[in-house]
């Protein structure tokens, strides 16, 4: 079977093949499944779907694009077929529906949308370990405002509500006993949120990216708080702080049956181990890499349709490259950091109990990682 097939939907497919038998049984799995991919069937056996939220432009999101576009995961054993989603949200509503075996999501997403709808699962892969978010103040603000304290009462621009930058604002002013409504949040899009930031309009904003960087390049704004800095990120925050994710259903424990009604579903299940492991390895050589490589030197071998416009992508890229979790792992501490601020703004329900214990990564997924050793070889 392929692990997380749904029904006949068009699929936007790209293949790395799981064997090293030869090009030519490479070159026929592969036209198999770009047939497929036209005629909107579901994807052979052996295949692991993997429900993608964001694009190669995001650098969250790049790992598992350039994963696929050199041939990693086809170096580690496994077969990957990429569904695009729109956004994190129907990422995980692929998995949710059973037409994806793992989600490139938002941890947000995949509390919101798994854990708190019935569909737990666990983090195979943290992609950053810092939110690709600062916070900025206007230059004519910079004299009086110098610490989250001196927000009290000011203008303050955000991305959106629900966002990343929010539920991070939210978090800073209650560490800083700010309540929100003492503070005029203003709710605006990032080009909109620029001119306001840089007329004074705003006094401050949490400005997310590329915005963030083409703040600064224009100099709409300057640095307060740069939470890209992963230590910067955790003196602020309590830990590292993971926004985007890899996750699979969670194992029902002891895997025994539930005894619930033969009418309804049955509970989401984990892809087989031997392909978590491999696609685990994969993404952690290609952070690995991405983390310690020169922003222009990974726009130099990454495919054009990849990096697209190159001046914009190595910004991008170069902002956030320290950023990377190279071993892959989210940690307990930083578990616990991401989800008290997650908590602050996220309407999740009251009764839900979720924390590390219930998203830690599969054994499988630990002694892959264990394999690598402390420098996992380049893709």
């Amino acid at each position: 079977m392929a692990w997380g097939r749904g029904p006949d939907r068009r699929l936007e497919v790209r293949l790395a093949v799981a064997t090293r038998i030869g090009v030519a049984v490479t070159l026929v799995v592969a036209s198999a499944l770009l047939s497929v991919s036209r005629a909107g069937g579901a994807p052979p056996a052996g295949v692991l779907v993997v429900g993608v939220g964001g694009s190669a432009d995001d650098p969250a999101y790049l790992p598992i694009h350039a994963a696929l576009a050199l041939g990693t995961f086809e170096a580690e054993g496994v077969a990957v077929v990429l569904r695009r989603a729109k956004h994190p949200t129907a990422a995980l509503e692929l998995l949710r529906n059973r037409e994806a075996a793992v989600a490139v999501t938002t941890l947000d997403q995949a509390i919101r949308g798994g854990w708190a709808r019935g569909a737990p699962v666990r983090v195979v892969v943290a992609h950053l370990r810092a939110p690709a978010a600062a916070r900025l103040v206007s230059a004519s603000a910079t004299a009086r405002i110098t610490r989250v304290q001196d927000l009290r009462g000011q203008k303050i621009g955000i991305p959106g509500p629900g966002t990343t930058g929010h539920h991070l604002l939210l978090h800073l002013l209650e560490d800083a006993h700010v309540k929100p409504w003492q503070a005029d949040l203003q709710s605006l899009g990032g080009s909109v949120l620029l001119t306001r930031l840089g007329t004074g309009d705003l006094a401050a904003a949490l400005v997310d990216e590329p915005w963030a960087t083409r703040a600064l390049e224009t100099r709409a704004g300057a640095v307060l708080l740069d939470l890209r800095r992963p230590d910067v990120a955790e003196r602020a925050l309590g830990g590292p702080f993971y926004e985007v994710v890899s996750v699979t259903p969670a194992a029902r424990p002891g895997g025994k049956k539930t005894d619930k009604a033969a009418s309804e579903p049955a509970p989401l299940e984990p892809p087989p181990d031997a392909a978590l492991a491999a696609y685990a390895r994969a993404l952690i050589r290609v952070q690995t890499w991405l983390g310690t490589t020169p922003a222009v030197d990974v726009a130099e071998r990454l495919p054009t349709q990849l990096v697209g416009d190159r001046p914009r992508f190595v910004a991008r890229l170069e902002a956030l490259r320290t950023a990377y979790a190279t071993d892959g792992e989210a940690t307990p501490a930083g578990l616990a950091a991401s989800v008290g601020v997650l908590r602050t703004g996220s309407p999740w329900p009251v009764t839900l109990v979720v924390g590390p214990k219930e998203l830690r990564e599969p054994d499988a997924v630990t002694g892959a990682r264990a394999s690598l050793g402390p420098t996992p070889p380049a893709p």
